[in-house]
């Protein structure tokens, strides 16, 4: 499901069932500047000073109105608010919205341009619901808001456009992240990257288990060998209309359901494990952004491995030792270490492409969520002026990644009797040396590693978050890349 948003002149407004939400007003104004009408601003502010409202970020207090305008509210945008603080009020209106169960809503406030952007935005994302498979009743479906108005002058238009077309990316990787995995396999995100590619316009290359072979990428064919559906290595290319000044390649680990292999997890740790193609998702849905927004000066290839890691006679096993794209060995001592491998195939190929700069996502280690979280990603890096760039990019996405050392002394962790390396380090600092072990395969080329174990799922709602695939790393890559070709 998706919330439809709409922009609309305060004075050509129809209002119906949630009718203002004024947004951000101080609690102190009289009951004359709020803008509704005179019985109702008296029933906002007596409940204003009874709760003492102080219009603090989604602060909210409503009131009930006359008639079919049923319901009337103030939401809190803070004081001295940042732009994307916007993001939180939209939650706050659609989740009085819900409580209030209506239909529609309208939000009326002094807005700029980048306020307006941000609303759309966390309007966008919090109306989101992955509900392709339940039946809901007519009276049930009477209950659902379904459409929010911005009440602005014209100039906003095209700010709320935007925001709108980068949450509608964020909502297409929930949708990939949220299919079941009986139907979202590797084959499924390969068609999914056709449809992208026919859209937008795009080069797409989809390589199959037989030119994966031919090609030598065993990392990937290793690890998906167990399944009856055969892994892809997906490859989408977005040229821009005019001249290039900077080529990136995003990467994104796809493992559309992960048991573990032989070294397989515990039932209760396999739920949820459909989710563990949040990298792939994030990369996929940055594509949809940059084929909505079609940034200038800069190449964008978007790289997907994707594999189911099962259980089987076929599948890999402990003490394999399995040569990668580039030509390394790698000794398998863990085959739930399975991300890295058909990662480090990826990034190899990558590095053939003779980027400006690497990025890759993936749903990497539990030891990343221990240091930092349900919330927050980990983000490594071998070049301190592209890390600089893309963390200010985050943070403009209103999205937590915090920097974590690549420390090279734990290296040695990596060491193998029998082959180059091995794919775990030992029992500490796991996300560490996983990404070291990334970092093998990228060369001197500017890279970065995201883990987004942690925030690419979560089980509770949370703001504009909603319950299961989160979209997260998106709104950061669209944000990065329409920043490096500017």
């Amino acid at each position: 499901m998706r919330l439809k948003i709409e922009t609309a002149s305060p004075g050509s407004t129809v209002v119906a069932g949630l009718t203002a939400l004024v947004v951000g007003l101080p609690f102190d104004r009289s009951a004359d500047d709020l803008g509704v009408p005179a019985v109702v601003a008296e029933r906002l502010m007596a409940e204003s000073r009874r709760v003492n409202f102080k219009a603090e970020l989604g602060e909210t207090v409503y009131a009930q109105g006359e008639g079919e305008q049923a319901w009337f509210a103030l939401i809190g945008s803070g004081v001295s608010p940042r732009a994307t603080s916007y993001r939180r009020v939209g939650s706050a209106v659609v989740k009085l919205a819900r409580t209030l169960r209506v239909q529609s809503a309208v939000v009326r406030g002094t807005f700029i341009a980048d306020r307006a952007r941000y609303l759309a935005e966390g309007l966008a994302l919090t109306g989101y619901a992955f509900d392709r498979y339940k039946n809901r009743t007519e009276s049930e479906r009477a209950r659902l808001l379904s459409v929010v108005t911005i009440a602005g002058d014209e100039t906003l238009a095209p700010a709320v456009k935007v925001g709108l077309e980068t949450a509608e990316s964020v909502c297409t990787a929930r949708d990939l992240a949220n299919e079941h995995p009986g139907r979202c396999t590797p084959e499924f995100l390969a068609e999914q990257a056709r449809e992208l590619a026919a859209r937008y316009g795009f080069e797409a290359t989809i390589r199959d288990e037989h030119q994966l072979i031919a090609e030598g990428f065993n990392l990937i064919m290793a690890v998906g060998q167990g399944s009856a559906q055969k892994p892809r290595l997906i490859h989408l290319t977005y040229r821009p209309a005019g001249a290039v000044k900077q080529r990136i390649v995003l990467v994104g680990k796809g493992v559309t359901y992960d048991s573990g292999g032989y070294s397989m997890k515990p039932a209760a740790n396999q739920v949820n494990m459909h989710l563990d193609m949040g990298g792939a998702a994030a990369v996929l849905g940055a594509a949809d952004a940059v084929g909505r927004l079609k940034p200038a000066g800069v190449e964008v290839h978007f790289i997907v491995p994707t594999v189911e890691n099962l259980v089987s006679s076929n599948a890999f096993k402990l003490n394999e030792i399995v040569k990668a794209y580039n030509g390394a060995t790698v000794e398998i001592l863990n085959t739930d270490a399975e991300g890295r491998l058909i990662l480090a195939d990826a990034l190899a190929y990558a590095t053939k492409l003779e980027p400006d700069a690497i990025i890759d996502l993936a749903t990497l280690t539990g030891a990343c969520v221990v240091a930092l979280g349900e919330e927050t990603a980990g983000v490594f890096s071998n070049d301190n002026t592209l890390v600089s760039s893309f963390l200010d990019a985050a943070a403009a996405a209103d999205e937590s990644m915090w920097r974590m050392p690549l420390t090279e002394r734990l290296d040695g962790a990596l060491k193998s009797d029998f082959a180059d390396m091995k794919n775990i380090g030992g029992k500490t600092a796991g996300a560490i040396t996983a990404a070291l072990f990334l970092k093998r395969f990228v060369g001197d080329t500017p890279w970065i590693h995201i883990d987004i174990a942690g925030p690419a799922m979560t089980e509770a709602e949370w703001e504009y978050i909603n319950k299961g695939g989160t979209g997260f790393g998106v709104a950061s890559l669209s944000e990065f890349v329409t920043r490096a070709g500017a």
